[in-house]
């Protein structure tokens, strides 16, 4: 049955793990840490310390996550912080974290969320993005307390973008004011490039 073959194909491409369109919108503007977002609709407290920012660095607030700290020295990284990688959004931006043509390969990549270690290895696999490397913040949301991104409530982390350089110095961070649309990764990839 000719007519099967085109539907066929539409199914499997459809069921590819990669994703390389992007489909949600993407926020340009950003807040500061400690303050509130856009959530589901509703202005949502952000509940820390709110001294995440440029000039500081990345391992003093990734080392209260409670577990090892990822092996960054040396490195400019380009840290993906999102709620949990099992949601649309928060799995498009790690896609475009681990896929994206316009982020040389010299370059780590760090997803920050509240998932527990296991799920974040499953989700790694499951989407073939073992390039990036994952920190859980499930233990005490250290790192959303210490950096102002822990959601009060839902007790997620707020979506950011974050690149620090190879002394793990904060070059750029873009926190975004509504975590239902994506920070803008391309400006973030571009300013990992300068450094």
């Amino acid at each position: 049955m000719p007519f099967l073959r085109p539907m066929l194909l539409l199914l499997t491409m459809s069921s590819a793990c990669t994703h390389t369109a992007q489909t949600t919108a993407i926020s340009k503007d950003t807040i500061q840490p400690g303050t509130s977002v856009l959530a589901g609709g509703k202005t949502v407290k952000l509940k820390g310390d709110g001294t995440l920012a440029v000039g500081k660095n990345i391992n003093e607030f990734i080392k209260h996550a409670g577990v090892e700290t990822p092996q960054l020295k040396g490195k400019v990284v380009v840290i993906n912080v999102v709620p949990s990688i099992d949601t649309k959004v928060c799995e498009e931006q790690t896609h475009i974290l681990g896929e994206s043509p316009n982020l040389p390969s010299n370059i780590a990549r760090l997803t920050i969320s509240r998932d527990l270690p296991m799920a974040q290895r499953r989700f790694a696999a499951e989407a073939k993005l073992e390039n990036i490397q994952y920190v859980s913040d499930y233990k005490t949301g250290g790192f959303g307390t210490s950096s102002g991104l822990l959601m009060e409530g839902s007790e997620l982390l707020a979506r950011a973008v974050i690149v620090a350089d190879k002394d793990g110095v904060i070059r750029y961070m873009q926190v975004v004011p509504d975590v239902t649309k994506m920070p803008d990764m391309d400006a973030a990839f571009a300013e990992a490039k300068k450094l």
